[in-house]
């Protein structure tokens, strides 16, 4: 016999109840991040597939991944599973160790373009990427991202 009063309705688990509990908590900070950043919501919204891919992609490569207040996620720590010093699939931003808020900064603006363009983002960038024979500094979309938040330019 229970000596302890549940605070679970009859039939319910406690189990149950932290569930319920998390879903408010969860449903309450998308609620203030809906509330406080529409675009960011409506970037990750438009980049959730490749995003969801790039997260598997990120953590199959040994990446610790975090979401952060602008639902960018960074995965970090890779090893290897990207192109020259990161590469933003989406709303992902992977990477080793070349983290900060310029950096971070310069890849939600990639994230942004993933966003506008879709998978096309790919091919676009490539074009830019043979266009300008590979200098950063002549392509477009680092442009837009902002080079020196990139560490393009000193």
């Amino acid at each position: 016999m229970d000596t302890y009063p549940t605070q679970t309705k009859p039939g319910r688990s406690a189990t149950s109840a932290v569930r319920r509990n998390r879903f408010v908590a969860a449903l309450a900070a998308a609620g203030l991040v809906v509330a406080t950043q529409p675009a960011a919501v409506a970037r990750a919204v438009a980049n959730l597939p490749y995003s969801a891919v790039a997260v598997v992609w990120g953590r199959a490569h040994g990446g610790t991944c975090a979401t952060h207040d602008d639902l960018i996620v960074t995965c970090e720590s890779m090893q290897g599973g990207y192109a020259n010093a990161a590469t933003t699939v989406g709303n992902v931003w992977l990477y080793d160790d070349l983290g900060g808020t310029d950096r971070h900064r310069h890849e939600a603006r990639h994230a942004d373009q993933w966003a506008m363009f879709g998978p096309a983002f790919l091919v676009l960038y490539g074009a830019e990427s043979a266009r300008t024979g590979g200098d950063y500094h002549q392509n477009v979309f680092e442009q837009w991202a902002g080079l020196h938040d990139g560490g393009y330019l000193p």
